[in-house]
């Protein structure tokens, strides 16, 4: 009996272990125009379905080759039924980790992203200079819906956006895994009660 138990704590241990679903890992989408560059780094598989409580980072690099000195603006846009919450931070270098090497100016903190498909200005660079924004992006309440998000830069006679095809979606569902601990838990807690039965028999 109990080696029977130890075998089935062992699989049940393996399920739990195999659970959760495997982390996706950023992808990066280039919009390259005849002067301005968007370089998009994101999670897009977790923006497709957000929880409360569970922001996505997306790190947008903007970037120009103009033949005369000029300004770039960023900007951003939504349009949609999910509320989301931003953070919104620029760094002139290339963010190190979490770090920005030469100092992050916060451009938005706890800011509930409007939903009209205006675009918001967030700030101005000069032609010459590479901006790295960093994103935050959170659902703002536990309302089911789909919201569209779009980061724009516009200078020297031209514009490009890019954003999540999809868009970044709520969801109120639980995780996938779940039911495979629920199902995990119940089996380990029988195979105790089997060795506390087997000891008592033995005894």
């Amino acid at each position: 009996m109990r080696r029977v138990a130890a075998a089935c704590l062992v699989a049940a241990a393996a399920v739990l272990g195999s659970a959760g679903p495997a982390t996706a890992a950023p992808t990066t989408e280039v919009v390259q125009g005849e002067v301005l560059r968007l370089v998009s780094v994101a999670d897009w598989d977790a923006a497709s379905s957000l929880l409360p409580g569970q922001p996505v980072r997306w790190d947008i690099a903007v970037s120009a080759d103009a033949p005369d000195p000029g300004v770039i603006g960023i900007g951003i846009s939504a349009s949609g039924g999910a509320p989301l919450v931003l953070d919104a931070w620029l760094c002139m270098q290339a963010w190190e980790g979490g770090d920005c090497p030469s100092g992050a100016t916060v451009l938005r903190s706890g800011w509930e992203v409007p939903r009209d498909g205006a675009e918001v200005p967030l700030a101005q660079i000069s032609d010459t200079e590479v901006a790295h924004l960093r994103l935050s992006v959170a659902l703002a309440a536990e309302e089911d819906g789909r919201t569209e998000v779009r980061v724009h830069a516009t200078g020297a006679g031209e514009s490009a956006v890019v954003g999540p095809g999809g868009g970044l979606a709520a969801t109120g569902m639980p995780s996938p895994a779940l039911p495979w601990v629920l199902g995990g838990g119940s089996l380990i807690a029988g195979i105790l009660l089997l060795l506390l039965r087997s000891r008592r028999e033995e005894s």
